[in-house]
C-alpha cells in the first residue's frame, strides 16, 4: 500500500514564505512501508530542517549556516526528507552558477490507524453555513469583518456586523461579544441522528497577532451551554494558505476544531468539554426545523482573547462552517442480540 496525496492549491506570498503553487496532504498507515516516511521525522536536525522551510524556501548552504552543519551533512538530511516525500529540490541560477534549493512538498500528513478506515463510514446530511449567516450578534470592538477582495465597512465599527449585504464577509473578529447562527434541518432526519458535529476554523484575537494569546470561546445551541475550548493564540506567523496576498492586518490562519455532540456529551477534538447531550439538544430545540448554533467569547472569561472566525477565502482551510449529522447504521437496527450479549 502507498501513501495516497492529495494536490491542494495555495497562494503566493509576497515576502518568498511559503510561496509554491501547490502543496499536498498525504494519507498513511501505520504500516511497514511508511516506515521511511517516520524515520525521516526521527532527527532532531531534519525537524529544524523543516521549521526553516516553513518560513521560507532555502538552499543547502544556507541550511548549513542557520543549523551550524556541513553541507555534506545537510545534503543527507535533505534526502531523506525528499526519499519520504517532505521536502523537494529545485536548481535555480544563483551567483556563481546553479544552486540547490529546497522548499516543502506537504502541507499536512495524516496518520490512519484504522485498517478498516473508509469501510465502515456512516451516511449523514451536511449543512454548510456561511460565517456571515448568522441571525444574531452582540459585538464589541476592537472587530471588524472582510471579504475576498477588501476590508467591509469600517474596523472597529460593530455597526457593520448587522448590515444585511454582508453576504461576502469571509473573515470576522471581535475582542467579545457573540454570533448566533441558524443551523436548518429541513433535510435532517432527526429520527436517525445519532451525532452532531461541527467543524469550524478559528482562533484568539489579539491587536496584530500573538501565537501565545489564549482565549476562551465558548459554544452552546439553543440556550444549552456545550462547553469551552482556550484558543492557544492569534496565528500570523505566516501567510495563510487561502488568505489573499492583500491581506496584512496580523491574523492569518487559524485551527480547524471540530465539535461532537453525541449521546454521551460534547467534545472537542474527541476531548470531553461539556456534559450536554443530543437528547437534550433535539428535545429541547425552540423551532422545529432549526438550531441555533452560538459561539462568544466573553469579557469576563479567565482568558478573554476574543475570536477570529475564518469562511472560505481566509484561513488555512478555505472552508465555511460546516454541520454534519451522522445517523445510526439502519443495517445494524433491529437486529437480534447473539446468545450471551
Amino acid at each position: 500500500m502507498k501513501p495516497r496525496q492529495a494536490a491542494v492549491s495555495c497562494l503566493h506570498g509576497k515576502d518568498g514564505t511559503v510561496n509554491h503553487e501547490t502543496k499536498e496532504i498525504l494519507y498513511l498507515r501505520a504500516e511497514e512501508d511508511a516506515l521511511p516516511f517516520f524515520q525521516a521525522l526521527a532527527n532532531k536536525n531534519r525537524l529544524e530542517i523543516l521549521r526553516i522551510l516553513r518560513q521560507k524556501d532555502a538552499s543547502i548552504k544556507e541550511l548549513g549556516e542557520q543549523l551550524d552543519l556541513s553541507s555534506a551533512v545537510v545534503t543527507k538530511h535533505v534526502q531523506a526528507l525528499e526519499e519520504a516525500g517532505i521536502v523537494r529540490s529545485t536548481t535555480r541560477p544563483g551567483k556563481r552558477g546553479l544552486k540547490k534549493l529546497c522548499s516543502l512538498a506537504l502541507n499536512e500528513a495524516q496518520v490512519i490507524f484504522d485498517n478498516n478506515y473508509g469501510n465502515s463510514a456512516r451516511s449523514f446530511t451536511e449543512v454548510e453555513i456561511p460565517i456571515s449567516a448568522y441571525e444574531t450578534c452582540e459585538i464589541t470592538a476592537p472587530c471588524g469583518m472582510a471579504g475576498e477582495d477588501r476590508i467591509f465597512g469600517a474596523i472597529d465599527d460593530p455597526r457593520y456586523f448587522a448590515a444585511c449585504n454582508r453576504y461576502a464577509v469571509s473573515l470576522l473578529w471581535f475582542s467579545s461579544g457573540y454570533v448566533t447562527y441558524p443551523v436548518p434541518l429541513m433535510d435532517v432526519d432527526l429520527d436517525r441522528v445519532e451525532e452532531i458535529a461541527i467543524t469550524l476554523e478559528l482562533c484568539s484575537e489579539h491587536p496584530g497577532f500573538n501565537s501565545s494569546w489564549k482565549s476562551d470561546i465558548t459554544f452552546s445551541m439553543d440556550g444549552l451551554s456545550l462547553g469551552t475550548w482556550t484558543s492557544p493564540g492569534d496565528f500570523g506567523d505566516r501567510k495563510g494558505r487561502f488568505t489573499p496576498a492583500w491581506w496584512t492586518l496580523g491574523t492569518e490562519y487559524g485551527l480547524l476544531k471540530t465539535l461532537t455532540v453525541n449521546s454521551e456529551g460534547t467534545f472537542m477534538d474527541g476531548i470531553r468539554i461539556g456534559d450536554t447531550t443530543l437528547d437534550a439538544i433535539l428535545e429541547n430545540r425552540k423551532r422545529p426545523d432549526e438550531l441555533s448554533f452560538t459561539i462568544a467569547a466573553d469579557a469576563d472569561a479567565p482568558h478573554p482573547g476574543g475570536l477570529n472566525l475564518f469562511g472560505r477565502h481566509f484561513g488555512d482551510y478555505g472552508q465555511n462552517i460546516r454541520v454534519c449529522f451522522y445517523y445510526r447504521n439502519t443495517e445494524t437496527e433491529g437486529r437480534p442480540e447473539e446468545d450471551g450479549e
